[in-house]
Formats: C-alpha cells, structure tokens, sequence
C-alpha cells in the first residue's frame, strides 16, 4: 500500500525537479520492490481488492523498472527539448500507477477497469509527443483494436461472477481448479480471452502494434513493448488459473495459430526496412511463442511463458532505445541508409550485437532459458511442431542478423557526419536494459514455486 500510497503523491510533485523527483523514486521504489520476488507461491493480500503474488510481483518490478528508464530516455527529445517536459512526466506517472493497480487487483471488476484506463495515458504518449502525421492514425488503430475486445470481456466478465456468484478472483479460481467450471462454453471463453489476446498481441489482430510502434516517441515504445505487452501477457495467463484451467476445447486452435504467427513475423521481419517496424514484428513473433507455451497448460509452458515475459520487456525496450539513438543522430530510421555505423561509433556497435543475439536467444541471456523452455513445452504437446521451431529459430536469427549486419557494416553514408558523440545517459540506459537480462539468469530458481496447481497436459 506504501508504494501505491507515495506514487499518488507523486501526482501533486509540481516543482523545477518534479522530472527528477519521479525518476529517481521510481528507480529506488524498483529496488525495494525486489522483495515481491520473494513472495510465498499463494501470495499475499494487501486489503479487500488488492493481491500480489510471485507472479503479479515479477510484473510490478518490471513495469517500476521500465517507468524509470522512460525518463532517462527522453531527456533529450522531452526535457532539454522542453517539450511539455512536465505533462510528459505527470503522463508516465499515471500510466505506471494504473499498470501497478492492474497487475496488483484480485477484484474482476478493478482489474477490468485499470485494464482499460492504461489506454489513455498511453494514447496522450503517442499523440502528444509521437514524430509523424500518422500517429492519429496509429492512435486510432490501437483504440478500435482494444475497445471492440473489450467489450465482451465485460458482459463475460459479469456473467461468470454472476453465475459463481463471486468477483473475487482468489475464490473463483479455488472454485474452478476443484472443478465446478470444468466444462466452460465456447462463448465464454472467447470472450473473456479476446481483449488479452488482442492486448498481447496475438498474429490476425496485432496489426495495431507495428503502427503504434512507428509513430510513438521513445517512451511510448518502451512501455508498449517492455509493459502494456505483458497487461495481455498476465491477463491471459490470470484469466487461464481463474476460469479455464481444465477447458481444453480452443487450446490447439490458438496454439497452432501462435506458433504460425510466429513463423509468419519472423518472415516479415527479415523484409522489413524500418527498424521499428521490425522490432515491434518480432515482439508479435516472442509474444505468440509464450502464448502458444501457456495454452499448453504445461508448467514448464507457463514458467517459460513468464520468463520470456520479462526477457522480451527488457530486450525489446533496449533494441527501441538503440533505434532511437540512430534516429536522434541521423533522422532516419531505415535500414539502407544507416550502414556502416561500426566505424563511427564501435562502442553501439557492441551494444547493437549484444542486443540482437539476445533478441535471438542466444547464451548467456534469459533469453534463451525461456525459449529452451517454450520450445521444449511445444515439443511435448505435439512432435509436429519441431518443424515449425526450427523454422522459428532458423528465421529468428535471420531478421537480426540482417538488422545488425545492415545498421553496423557496409559504406558509411555521406551524411553520417552529423553523428555526435553518445553521452553518458545514453550508456547509462543501455546497462541499465542489459544487466538484469545477463544476471537474472542466475537466480530463475524461483521460478518453480511461481505456480503450485496441477498442470493439465
């Protein structure tokens, strides 16, 4: 209660060093926040609506986390721009409140409406301080995508606590794992699933996602891609342990779905010529590969499915900070017209390297542990899909050597000159992505004690 209490108070911190003031408590409030990791398996509850558990806990640090990093990223284009340097904050303060609160809420009705309200904060990002023309566009994309979702999700929502006559999820998920919605309809299940899946997003509706990504400043790519992500993420996995754990019925058809979407970005991804375009394509293909894990309702598919969560929210967000640094230099974000970056600056050029590989899930990053995982999971629930995994890994590794080899070789690009020395914020923001997702691989132990219920295979 003590960090939602003194977030709100950070709402009516309205001084010269408000940008600063919440940058540094949302850095210090991350650290102290570690000990959510620690939490019992069953959780703790902090009042009536309010419960955390390993799962929710990993997710809060993760979102403090990329909150902080948001302001050390726009220092340049929002605060020394002084474009509206204080509505900036003021925005990514309500958005990171609002996540909090979702990921936090044990009642269905607080956790649908945080669900939805994380849609205006982000908006006002993407319009208020995007690049181009089109993001009116890209915003409108992303409203008609997440509110016609969001509506069945209601009416289902209120139907089933109707029926079990309970919105608390704690109870309702007791009551479905002892096997009173065994048999869950068709309907229901869609409906309740269609906005997460749609949030996450999961391939035919993620057609949102590249165009939000496009037009959004540096931030809004980082909360988009290392958090908003995961509200779909959680969601799914939160509405699989409450309702649908034993419901087998739509299970193959999504997964076979995600695993081909998966093939179907990669492929994407190598055509690409924007660089943002080609990351928010390959968070489709991540996004659908831990779908299709937690659908297996294995529990290794849903520890990998967790675990790739926050490698991708981490890996992501650092590949969009690398982009945006390329774009702030040379003003433009094509892949033919930033060759050669390698004998301009070799210490991004490092940089660039250790994120693709880490994209592509190689060692030593969690990365690889998650996608070891996934992928071992699809194995187990069909022999047939090895096809596709080593199409998917083949192709993974593909699109980013073709986004390193493009942005870092190759003749150096006449009006390269303009680039200027990188500045130790800069640095300070790409260790910053970069340490948690090398060193957390060597404490995934916990992992295991994430989930205690049985698994269906």
């Amino acid at each position: 209660m003590g960090l939602l209490v003194s977030m709100g108070g950070l709402l009516f911190t309205f001084s010269v060093m408000s940008w600063e003031i919440r940058f540094w408590w949302m850095m210090i409030m991350c650290f102290m926040c570690l000990k959510f990791l620690s939490v019992e398996s069953w959780g703790v509850s902090m009042c009536e609506v309010l419960y955390c558990d390993s799962m929710s806990g990993m997710l809060v640090v993760l979102s403090l986390w990329i909150s902080g990093l948001m302001f050390l990223a726009s220092m340049y284009s929002v605060k020394f721009m002084k474009n509206k340097s204080l509505t900036f904050s003021y925005t990514v303060v309500i958005l990171s409140l609002v996540v909090l609160l979702y990921f936090l809420s044990a009642h269905i009705m607080y956790f649908y409406i945080f669900f939805e309200i994380s849609l205006i904060p982000t908006l006002m990002l993407i319009i208020g301080w995007g690049y181009q023309p089109e993001r009116l566009q890209a915003g409108v994309y992303m409203m008609l995508y997440t509110i016609s979702a969001s509506l069945p999700l209601l009416v289902a929502l209120v139907l089933i606590s109707s029926v079990i006559g309970s919105y608390n999820m704690l109870l309702v998920s007791y009551l479905s794992n002892i096997g009173l919605m065994y048999k869950a309809n068709v309907l229901w299940f869609l409906g309740v699933m269609g906005a997460f899946l749609v949030k996450l997003p999961m391939f035919s509706v993620h057609l949102w996602l590249p165009k939000a990504h496009v037009e959004a400043p540096i931030a809004g790519s980082m909360i988009l891609a290392g958090v908003l992500l995961k509200l779909g993420g959680y969601g799914v996995l939160r509405m699989l342990y409450t309702y649908f754990l034993n419901n087998l019925l739509l299970s193959s058809v999504f997964i076979v779905l995600s695993i081909w979407g998966g093939v179907v970005t990669a492929g994407i991804c190598v055509g690409q010529s924007d660089i943002k375009s080609l990351i928010a394509y390959s968070s489709v293909g991540h996004m659908g590969l831990m779908l299709g894990g937690c659908l297996t309702k294995f529990m290794w598919g849903w520890e990998g499915g967790m675990l790739m969560m926050i490698s991708h929210g981490f890996c992501s967000s650092g590949l969009f900070c690398l982009a945006n640094l390329m774009y702030e230099k040379l003003k433009s974000r094509s892949l033919y017209l930033c060759g050669g970056m390698v004998n301009v600056s070799p210490v991004v050029c490092l940089w660039w390297f250790l994120f693709c590989i880490g994209n592509m899930g190689a060692p030593p990053f969690i990365n690889l542990v998650s996608e070891v995982m996934l992928f071992c999971c699809m194995y187990m629930y069909s022999s047939w899909f090895i096809i596709t995994i080593i199409i998917m890994v083949f192709v993974g590794g593909l699109y980013n050597l073709v986004m390193f080899v493009s942005t870092q070789h190759g003749s150096i690009m006449s009006f390269s000159n303009s680039w200027i020395a990188n500045c130790c914020s800069e640095y300070l923001l790409l260790v910053l992505h970069f340490y948690p997702m090398l060193f957390f691989i060597l404490n995934i132990g916990y992992l295991n004690k994430i989930f205690l219920f049985y698994s269906v295979g």
